[in-house]
């Protein structure tokens, strides 16, 4: 190999090895931290704290853009107020399941995953709720469902 095949072969493998570190990322990755699933208990405690009261407009607060968008504005407080219409006031809930990610790092980002039971006045209810933080904002619902034959009948 000639010098300027050398020249430019360094000078290429140098660029290649600039755009590779440039392009990297750092993240930690935390699955059910014990501090997350505190602060995933409150959040839960305010969800339902507003249910409780009635308190819709403080539940709008809570839901996400992206839930607002595909629901409504008051999508999710209308649902709340047609399960409070069939199954009676809320009691309690209990986490059946759940799943919390809490990425550090670059892309700082934390998800709370929720598979409840929840209680009212005439019976039990399935609800799935999840929440999202990404980069520092405000922890907001991003998606919430509810189950039961008692909303049929």
């Amino acid at each position: 190999m000639n010098k300027i095949m050398k020249r430019t072969v360094l000078c290429l493998l140098t660029i290649w090895v600039i755009c590779l570190t440039i392009s990297c990322t750092s993240n930690n990755i935390y699955i059910n931290r014990e501090q997350d699933k505190r602060e995933g208990k409150i959040l839960l405690d305010k969800f339902y704290a507003n249910i409780n009261s009635k308190n819709y407009d403080a539940v709008d607060g809570m839901v996400g853009d992206s839930l607002k968008h595909l629901a409504g504005p008051s999508g999710i407080s209308g649902m709340t107020k047609f399960i409070n219409g069939k199954v009676g006031n809320y009691k309690d809930y209990k986490i059946v399941d759940m799943y919390i990610r809490c990425v550090i790092g670059d892309n700082n980002e934390k998800s709370y995953n929720y598979k409840l039971k929840v209680t009212y006045d005439k019976g039990v209810i399935d609800e799935i709720i999840g929440f999202k933080q990404q980069d520092g904002s405000d922890i907001k619902i991003n998606s919430y469902h509810a189950n039961s034959d008692l909303l049929i009948h």
